[in-house]
């Protein structure tokens, strides 16, 4: 265990102990033990652009393994949770880099240097203590968390839209990736009948396609805080969200993903973030109209160059609640700025922090950095076991002169991988066509199985890079839970 990891238990444990006569006098019901344990096992087959002669191989298929095993306990005046996770990969491609990481399983092999990367860590270790104060909650430790979830609305179809459309745009867990990550923090919520409010300083962990995953990212601090607006506070049916966040990375990584040119033998960039959200669901006719808009502004220091950034979302949808199978019918369009002018002082290409990108990009070939997402989505419910859904997005470069980016955050403290990273666009701005599907299948409480299946047609930008210009990608999971 590193020493990043002794702190943080030695933190929890210091708490708990000092306060455990305390809580454990004030229990007035029984607290609830539950022992965890979740497995997924997935297997992955790409065929990527076919590069140009001389790049690599884009046509491979791996397997892995995520085990999770641990302990917790919730009581009225607080709960404690303990979790080890296990990852195993298995078949990693050894060649499939160039131009860039030719799909996720290049990105693992390129961190561990191993077709088998492997690695048991420290996921969860956190005290939460409830009404430290009259509506007051404290969290400390080693936990997970994810930006718009702060404050559940209440409402089941609010809730759908936001774990969907809002979760994880700005900091999230990198929840898809088999290695994922966690942070190492305090975070304070306090809950009013109307709203919600939510202070929090952590630090990521290493993670996602890193290998030596669990140990924490010292060199990254980040600041956050929400104040959210419950359904009917403001409007009726919507939920509002207002928030900000201050990253901070000074990691000893040798890369720099912007479209300067230059080299960097240190991370230095300081960013804020601010911004509003709204999701709302309004019952209409046979069934319901939901509308989502979302809006983030930046400003700070990228590399020493100004930073001056914003990205926004708008949707809208309709669900025949009623109707069999439910279908739900979606549609909007995302703008992450770009920079246009590498020459200048100013930096311009909205910097998305530490998100799940899975969620905007089920392909992961793509990040909402310099980027125009236009799509329409068709999700089905045939019954309550089983989920369709059905996504095609038209993606565009917002500007011709800086990059196409990938990835989802830092995932390691030093080397050369930032987290993310860019190719050249040629001068064009058509970046393809992406048809994509996924379904979820429940077999029994305990035992479920998804699968996914994408086809990217490329643009001119794809074509200046590759031979190619067709790109599959196709994965199924089995997931067990206890």
């Amino acid at each position: 265990m590193s020493q990043q990891l002794r702190r943080v238990a030695a933190v929890a444990a210091i708490l708990l102990t000092a306060l455990w006569p305390r809580l454990v006098e004030a229990q007035s019901t029984a607290a609830e033990n539950v022992w965890v344990f979740r497995d997924w096992t997935r297997a992955e087959v790409w065929r990527f652009f076919q590069p140009r002669p001389g790049g690599g191989d884009p046509d491979y298929a791996d397997i892995a393994n995520r085990l999770q095993a641990g302990y917790e306990r919730h009581a009225p005046k607080y709960d404690v949770s303990g979790l080890l996770q296990y990852v195993q990969f298995g078949n990693l491609p050894t060649n499939a880099v160039g131009p860039g990481p030719l799909g996720t399983g290049a990105l693992y092999y390129q961190q561990s240097g191993e077709t088998n990367s492997h690695q048991v860590y420290l996921r969860y270790l956190y005290l939460r203590l409830k009404d430290v104060v009259p509506n007051v909650t404290a969290q400390v430790g080693r936990f997970g968390y994810t930006s718009a979830a702060e404050s559940p609305s209440g409402d089941a179809a609010i809730e759908a839209v936001k774990r969907q459309r809002l979760d994880s745009r700005l900091i999230g867990e990198f929840e898809w990736a088999l290695y994922q990550r966690g942070f190492d923090g305090v975070r304070v919520d306090v809950d009013r009948p109307g709203w919600h409010a939510t202070g929090s300083v952590f630090r990521p962990t290493q993670g996602g396609f890193e290998e030596s995953a669990g140990a924490e990212i010292k060199h990254i601090t980040v600041s956050a805080g929400e104040v959210t607006m419950k359904p009917g506070s403001l409007t009726r049916h919507t939920d509002w969200q207002f928030f900000a966040n201050r990253y901070d990375d000074t990691r000893d990584v040798q890369a720099r993903p912007d479209n300067t040119d230059l080299t960097a033998n240190a991370v230095d960039v300081h960013i804020n973030t601010f911004g509003a959200s709204a999701a709302g669901v309004y019952p209409s006719g046979p069934g319901r109209i939901d509308a989502v808009g979302w809006f983030a502004g930046q400003t700070g220091d990228w590399y020493g160059q100004t930073h001056r950034a914003f990205a926004v979302a708008a949707e809208a949808g309709y669900q025949w609640a009623g109707s069999r199978g439910r279908p739900w019918v979606r549609g909007g369009w995302f703008h992450g700025s770009g920079d246009a002018n590498p020459a200048d002082n100013r930096h311009n290409t909205f910097f998305p922090v530490l998100p799940t990108m899975r969620k905007y990009s089920l392909s992961t070939v793509y990040s909402l950095m310099n980027l125009d997402d236009l799509f329409a989505q068709v999700l089905v419910f045939p019954n309550p076991k089983l989920n369709v859904r059905v996504d095609l997005h038209r993606l565009t470069l917002a500007e011709a002169a800086d990059r196409w980016y990938s990835g989802s955050g830092a995932n390691a403290a030093t080397g050369t991988s930032f987290g993310y990273s860019g190719r050249r666009s040629s001068g064009a701005t058509s970046l393809g066509t992406m048809l994509e599907g996924s379904v979820d299948r429940s077999i029994s409480s305990h035992w479920s199985v998804n699968g996914y299946a994408g086809v990217m047609h490329g643009g001119a930008i794809v074509h200046g890079l590759f031979a190619g210009d067709w790109l599959t990608f196709v994965y199924i999971e089995n997931v067990l839970r206890l």
